[in-house]
């Protein structure tokens, strides 16, 4: 593939900012409540969006289990503890909790950090991914005689990528002109990010480089979106760089940034005769090891979680805290029952030490590296624990949650009481943290759709032909079958919506074909924000519907706006004509990826995601599990004492010695001798 080099190019990648998107409001005017609570929901959800399960997991944890746990562990039996505050139990609440999440994303996150420097800025690119930027590599490694440079390689990357979104047999020349705009306002981006250091911006997205990923990732929706051949389903926020691997583009870019720093860059110095074999070796040795990582990742965690119950059960005493006041001093449980048997140490397992070491062939390296991304059981295994960053992938998370915190704890549990609180507790916190809260968005965004007229989640090209229980169960499949819109998809559905292959007709084939509202979703009006007004779309809708139909918007069918609408596309050329220029004025309104239908789309979906993290999980993991629990153990006691008190009098009164038979014995002896 012969790219032009690099010349002076203005990056002109950013979304259309139009007098027509927003008004600014310079009057300080009364926020309502429901404004306020909308804006903190969307600065929540895209905190959380940038920072993947990492910030929404902390902020849970900590708002969830870290804080309230602690607290209701310090009024744990504080009644029957003569109003007594349990400091040892509320310690060991506080120890468990602060230790357990965090160390899931510190732990990756410090070996990441160690093995960067011996593996490269690679070693953080998944392996697929690696492979898929290596057969682009490999496709031009040389240009001019001599080995591509990093920027030369974000062009062959870019280049590939819009090729696969446009189907082109080979890039034309606008796909490659695209591409040298891409590169050049990536370049400027990394530029400007070295003398960044504004961490908190970094984390909000506000960082230069993460400005300038999200402009060509926003562009390249917009492209992959008039070539789509699926625009009710498709995904236009998706890379593809082979069949193999393909990624959300704002993802992918970092990994061609990282690729580029470590292996284009090594690949540089080397000879030209040499530079083919030096790629495909490096290739497969950084893809070997990045599942060895992603692997040494997993077992750390793991293996740390495995003696957090050690610490929290030191922390607490020999006593089982959390039954204080429920019996008395000395009959507390100790921790008997902990099997603190020595176990044998066994010598190391030399696996093959005995062999001298030898590194491995090219040949087997190969073979490892292409086993370990292929689509067989092997690497479906590979793929299902690859972290992303020191972010845990759904069966790295399911993983940890059963073998790194339930199973433990329940082996390692005090007595009967400890053990049964372990169980109600943690397995209904692991049950949430994995399924319940994507099962809760999952019929929150289904409830807005119907309400709304928006489409807020995507389900499949044959989701309608599947009876009531298919349809069910995708509800519930946690990574698959119905998923939540995420935000960069939602801008590249509501956003320049005559950018469809169809046009306009592609964005209605788009909301109908998933059981949409037309009408509902034009009726959005302004929308009063913190800073702005953003101009709804309703106003020009109903203009055009006027000027054709002599008809009000609430007067109008979905049909009948469809079609007025389709009318002002043809007369959009038209520079005398009324309904064309209120259509381009629509379309102006609607090109920009903070517009209305956008910001309204986010903001249902936004909500449920705040509700759950400020609300709903502090409440039900922190305040009411805790309390079910020590509910539960006061109800078992009490039986438990009941039972023993009922079996003590039975014994009593059918002992040879009880008081009242010997009596009855002596009053009947009596009776006798009286006679």
């Amino acid at each position: 593939m012969q790219v032009n080099r690099i010349t002076s190019i203005t990056p002109k990648i950013a979304g259309n900012n139009n007098k027509y998107s927003k008004t600014q409001n310079n009057k300080p005017a009364f926020k309502s409540l429901g404004t306020m609570a909308d804006g903190f929901s969307l600065g929540l959800a895209n905190l959380v969006e940038n920072g993947g399960l990492f910030i929404s997991f902390t902020i849970q944890d900590m708002l969830g289990t870290n804080l309230p746990r602690p607290i209701m562990g310090l009024m744990r039996n504080q009644k029957e503890n003569k109003g007594h505050k349990n400091l040892k139990f509320a310690f060991k609440e506080l120890v468990r909790e602060m230790l357990t999440g965090p160390s899931m994303f510190f732990i990756p996150m410090m070996i990441l950090g160690f093995g960067k420097k011996p593996l490269g800025s690679a070693s953080n690119i998944p392996a697929k991914i690696i492979k898929g930027l290596g057969d682009i590599h490999m496709a031009e490694p040389l240009r001019d005689g001599r080995a591509i440079t990093q920027s030369e390689f974000y062009q062959n990357a870019f280049t590939k990528m819009l090729q696969n979104a446009k189907q082109e047999a080979s890039p034309s020349e606008a796909t490659v002109n695209k591409a040298l705009d891409y590169t050049q306002t990536l370049i400027e981006g990394i530029k400007e990010n070295q003398n960044f250091h504004h961490p908190i911006k970094k984390l909000l997205g506000k960082a230069p480089l993460k400005r300038a990923i999200n402009n060509i990732g926003d562009d390249f929706a917009v492209i992959a979106k008039e070539y789509a051949d699926d625009l009710v389903h498709g995904d236009f926020t998706t890379a593809v760089l082979n069949s193999k691997a393909q990624a959300p583009i704002k993802d992918t870019i970092p990994h061609i940034i990282s690729y580029a720093d470590d292996i284009v860059s090594k690949a540089e110095k080397q000879a030209p005769e040499n530079i083919n074999k030096f790629i495909e070796k490096i290739i497969n040795k950084k893809t070997v090891g990045r599942v060895a990582l992603n692997a040494a990742m997993f077992a750390a965690v793991l293996s740390f979680l495995q003696v957090i119950p050690k610490i929290y059960n030191k922390a607490e005493g020999n006593k089982n805290e959390g039954l204080r006041g429920l019996m008395k001093e000395e009959t507390l449980n100790d921790s008997s029952e902990v099997k603190n048997k020595k176990q044998n140490k066994k010598a190391p397992t030399s696996f093959g030490q005995s062999a001298k070491a030898k590194n491995p062939s090219f040949g087997s390296l190969q073979s490892a590296a292409n086993t370990l991304t292929n689509n067989g059981v092997i690497g479906k295994i590979a793929k299902g624990i690859e972290f992303d960053g020191y972010n845990l992938s759904f069966p790295l998370l399911l993983g940890v949650m059963c073998l790194g915190i339930l199973f433990p704890r329940i082996r390692q549990a005090k007595d009967k009481y400890d053990r049964e609180e372990i169980i109600r507790r943690d397995a209904i916190t692991c049950t949430t943290m994995c399924f319940a809260e994507k099962w809760l968005r999952k019929g929150f965004s289904k409830i807005n759709e119907s309400k709304s007229g928006f489409i807020l989640t995507e389900k499949g090209q044959a989701f309608n032909d599947k009876n009531v229980f298919r349809k069910v169960f995708d509800y519930l499949r946690p990574i698959k079958g119905v998923q939540v819109l995420s935000t960069d998809q939602i801008i590249s559905k509501y956003s320049n919506i005559d950018r469809y292959k169809n046009g306009i007709d592609g964005f209605f084939e788009f909301i109908e074909g998933q059981g949409g509202n037309i009408k509902k979703v034009f009726s959005t009006d302004n929308i009063q924000t913190k800073k702005e007004c953003i101009l709804g779309p309703k106003k020009f809708v109903e203009e055009i519907l006027k000027a054709t139909k002599n008809k009000t918007y609430e007067e109008a069918t979905s049909e009948e706006i469809k079609e007025v609408l389709k009318t002002a596309a043809e007369n959009k050329d038209n520079a005398i004509s009324f309904i064309g220029n209120k259509y381009n004025e629509l379309i102006n309104l609607l090109s920009n990826k903070d517009n209305a239908l956008v910001h309204r789309a986010k903001t249902l979906n936004a909500r449920f995601t705040a509700l759950s993290i400020v609300l709903i999980v502090p409440l039900f993991l922190g305040f009411a599990l805790p309390a079910i629990n020590e509910y539960f153990t006061k109800k078992r006691i009490r039986q438990e004492m009941a039972e023993k008190e009922l079996a003590l009098n039975n014994a009593i009164q059918n002992s040879p010695f009880n008081k009242e038979k010997t009596n009855s014995v002596f009053a009947e002896i009596a009776n006798k001798l009286e006679k």
